[in-house]
Order: C-alpha cells, then structure tokens, then sequence
C-alpha cells in the first residue's frame, strides 16, 4: 500500500473521528421530536424542513456503519438506530404497508407519496435496524412492505413502478438498485426466502433489461416495457450508478454463488475509461449511451461508489491489473475530500462544477450515507490493493 493511500486511511478515520460524528450526533439528531434532521447550514445548526424517509434510514446506517468503524461513540451510534428505525416506521407507515415520503419537523404527513425510491430506502433502514437487534416488529414490517410492493406496484415485465406527487407512473433502474442493496442486507442477516426472490427479482431485471446489449450501458430511463428511453438515438447513463451495480452484485455474488463478475467489471471498466477525467480526476454526472458525457459537473456520490467498486472488484483481480483499480479508488478520494473543505468541518458541498467550482450552504444529511460507506470500504479493503 502506497504512502498516499495510508494517508486517506488517517486522513479519513480522523474526519469521520474529530468533525462528522461529533456535529452529527449533536445537531443532527432531534432528541425532542425524534428522527434525524434533514440537513444543517454551514453553521451547523439543523434547518427546520420537511423530513424524508429516505434520509431516516439513511442515517440509520450511517450511524450503524460509524460505530463499526470505532468513529462513532458504540452506545450512541446504537441508540440512535434504534430510536431512528423506531421514528421511521411510526411516523412514516401508511396503511397500505407503504412509506410515506416525508413528514414536518413535528412528525405529521408532509407528504404521503409512495415512490419506489422511498420504499426501497425504508426497507434497507429497516435491515440495518434488524441486524441490531433482532425485532419481530421490524422484520413484520418490512415484509409488509414487500408485499405491497407485490400488490400494488408490480409491472407486468418485473420490476415496479416509480409514481411521483401527481400519481403518474415511471420506470427507473435507480430505485431497482436501491431495492436490490436493500434485498442484499436482508438476506446478510436473515434466511427467509422473500429476500432472495426479491434479490434474484431484481437482478434478473438488470441483466436483461436495464443493460443494453448492444452498448453494456445500463440506462436509467424506460417505458412500460422496460425498453431505453432514446434521444436523437442514444440513452442517459451515469457513472456512479455502474460502479454501485458493480459493487452491489459483488456483494450479492458473495452470498449466492452466482458468476457475475465479467459483468461486473464490465460495468467498473466502462464507467472509468469513459465516465471519469483523468486530469481532474472526478466521475461525471450524466453519460449518452455512445459515451460522450451530458453532463461534466460531478456531485459527491459518484466518487464514493467509484471508491466503493474500485478497492471491492479489485481485490479479485491479478496483481498486474490491481493499480488501475487502487489509482480509480485514489483518485476518486482525492476528489471527495475536496467536497469536504466547508467554513464547518464536518460538513459537504453537494456537487463541483465543470468549472470545479463549489456552491451552497447547507449540507445534507442524506450524503453521510454514500461518504462513511465509500470510507468503510476504503478503509479496510484498500491495503490489499497492489500499486504501480
């Protein structure tokens, strides 16, 4: 292992240490209502905003995850999932066993639309809670989730659909991703079979449909019958969501035994020689399926699942292969860490440029889930990466 990358080992252990978890814990959990606050100002005091679901759960697992890294204090990172999973599924739980998507800062509806986004996120806030301590509750309510999921929001062609505030129908892969990382922490800790036939589900559907054969783009956009949605002929990909596929069928090929990896690195490879610049060593937002960008600024979260899927896939490469995947997984921490020089530490900007410029004042809880996750992994997986 390089100096360098020892350096983002300490580098990052001391941030998540000293500045996130000390701000988080302190004004980013509402001992007063309950839950987690949607965001602080570069002040650090928490806004007064709705709250999304997504963001709860999220949370759930950021603070779940610090503990598991000793950067966060273990009896108040557990207590805060605990209490959290606890204010996600009292204040968010409709009765068609749907998630609202978000609530007031006093805990009533803001709004009870049930996107896909939202469910999928519930049911993975839920899994870290369980794997905690084993809830009866929890995991009732989670399958219930599923089986309106089956009920109410089945397409034809698999899958499920997005619905936004008005009730129309759309058909994206994001949510189908953060579906299939929730089916995969449910099966790490629990052996019922609705797990894997959601996993297995949901990985059918990205093989065949969501990866286009001509290309081995994997598009975010479709009609009813899971075909790409085209402009002028081609179809939008993103970067960041390749390497989280890439990673998240690591994970599952680990519990499974099913041979993904030539798709895998497929995704990774594809992704880094076209989705990413090497002189400013960042992953770009949008991709055309002919490979040229549609968009050139990058937000934070693509650089974590490039980090993710790049110290993950490449411990199962030869040696001689290694430093590509240690350079991407360096490279890409190198970028994240400028999103963190904020007036606060502790804090991050949301999205840089194609001028690499900075801009905003707040910071989003939700981002914490995506950073200590790409951290985690860097962490303990980049030491047994070879480099040049």
């Amino acid at each position: 292992m390089s100096q360098q990358s020892e350096l983002f080992i300490k580098k990052s252990k001391d941030w998540l240490t000293q500045y996130v978890y000390p701000l988080w814990t302190k004004q980013g959990i509402d001992t007063n209502n309950g839950g987690f606050a949607e965001s602080l100002t570069f002040a650090g005091e928490p806004m007064d905003v709705p709250r999304r679901a997504m963001v709860q759960a999220r949370q759930i697992y950021a603070f779940l995850t610090g503990a598991n890294l000793v950067c966060c204090p273990q009896d108040v990172a557990h207590a805060a999932v605990l209490r959290g999973n606890e204010y996600l599924i009292n204040k968010f739980s409709q009765p068609s066993g749907a998630f609202a998507y978000s609530v007031n800062p006093d805990g009533t509806i803001k709004s009870n639309n049930p996107d896909l986004y939202t469910q999928a996120f519930a049911l993975f806030g839920m899994a870290q809670a369980y794997s905690l301590a084993k809830s009866a509750k929890v995991k009732k309510r989670a399958v219930a989730l599923v089986n309106y999921l089956h009920k109410e929001r089945a397409v034809p062609g698999g899958g499920y659909t997005e619905i936004d505030e008005s009730g129309k129908a759309s058909y994206k892969s994001n949510p189908h991703m953060h579906m299939f990382e929730s089916a995969i922490a449910w099966m790490s800790i629990d052996t019922d079979p609705i797990w894997q036939n959601l996993g297995k589900e949901l990985l059918d559907l990205a093989l065949n449909k969501f990866i286009d054969k001509e290309t081995g783009a994997l598009g975010e956009y479709f009609d009813a019958n899971w075909n790409h949605i085209k402009e002028n002929g081609v179809f939008i990909y993103e970067p960041g969501h390749q390497y989280e596929w890439a990673w998240l069928m690591f994970l599952y090929e680990k519990l499974t035994g099913q041979d993904l990896k030539k798709i895998r690195h497929q995704l990774f490879l594809q992704a880094d020689k076209h989705g990413t610049s090497p002189t400013r060593k960042v992953a770009f937002d949008e991709m055309w399926s002919n490979h040229t960008p549609k968009l050139l600024s990058s937000r934070f979260w693509p650089q974590c699942e490039r980090i993710k899927a790049a110290v993950r896939l490449g411990t199962e490469v030869s040696a001689e292969e290694q430093p590509l995947y240690a350079k991407a997984a360096d490279d890409a921490l190198e970028t994240l860490f400028k999103f963190f020089e904020t007036p606060l530490k502790g804090l991050w900007y949301d999205a840089l440029s194609d001028k690499d410029e900075f801009n905003g004042n707040t910071s989003k809880a939700s981002s914490l889930y995506h950073i200590v996750n790409a951290m985690e992994e860097y962490i303990n997986l980049r030491g047994q990466l070879k480099d040049k």
